[in-house]
């Protein structure tokens, strides 16, 4: 249980000549910050004497500060130069370290493809090539031996079978598909519209010829009586006076 729960140690790497050289070099920069920041300090310092000096109408001894300033000036150029002489050097020694790691990179992946190489040789692989092309030159024979074997009646019997299996499976798939309701044709369409259609249309007539045939007969004038009807008009006529 104890080891269960014990936390892994990380190895720890081993400190080498780079590493201190670094550490110092580090360490003279922080110094030489250090440095820089109280000499900064000094000559602001002497400056603001200078001015007190100076309003107090002591100018040798504000010429004395002006010159503790301009040495003060000098040690900060110096700081300064030795500052940039330590990041150079640090700058250096980063671009070295990563060009040593980029290499030690690039060795491991050298060192990973020679043993994926050495595990596939250039013998196995023709081997394999070889044992492909004799696999296929085998298929190729038994298609060759198969096709001479079958006569030309038993190409066209699997043939038939080929399509009769075809058509059942075809069948099969339309049986399982839902029923489509057949839709009408065109030619079925007008043949039922077109007894519907004439009856209509000599609704139609009719109904226009019976207001022409009222027109007709109102319009018409009356026809002559005939000779026999005449005679018996006058007829009455004579008798009428007589029996009055």
């Amino acid at each position: 249980m104890g080891n269960l729960f014990a936390k892994h140690k990380v190895p720890r790497r081993a400190i080498t000549d780079t590493d201190k050289a670094v550490l110092q070099l580090k360490t003279q920069r922080r110094q030489l910050t250090a440095q820089k920041t109280r000499v900064e300090g000094l000559i602001a310092r002497e400056i603001a004497v200078a001015k007190e000096l100076i309003v107090a109408k002591k100018h040798e001894r504000a010429l004395l500060a002006l010159r503790k300033k301009r040495l003060r000036e000098g040690q900060l150029e110096l700081i300064d130069a030795y500052l940039l002489n330590v990041e150079q050097v640090l700058a250096n020694i980063e671009a070295a370290q990563r060009q040593n790691r980029l290499y030690d990179a690039l060795k491991q992946g050298t060192v990973a493809l020679q043993a994926l190489q050495k595990e596939v040789s250039l013998e196995d692989v023709e081997a394999l090539r070889e044992d492909t092309a004799a696999a296929g030159e085998a298929e190729r024979h038994v298609r060759e031996l198969l096709a001479e074997s079958l006569s030309a009646e038993d190409d066209a019997a699997a043939l038939q079978e080929l399509a009769a299996l075809e058509d059942a499976e075809e069948a099969a798939e339309a049986a399982r598909l839902p029923a489509v309701p057949a839709r009408p044709t065109a030619a079925a369409t007008q043949e039922e519209a077109a007894p519907a259609a004439h009856a209509l249309e000599r609704e139609a007539i009719a109904e226009l010829a019976e207001p022409a045939q009222k027109r007709e007969a109102a319009i018409a004038p009356a026809k002559p009586p005939t000779q026999r009807a005449a005679k018996r008009g006058r007829a009455l006529a004579v008798e009428e006076p007589l029996a009055a």
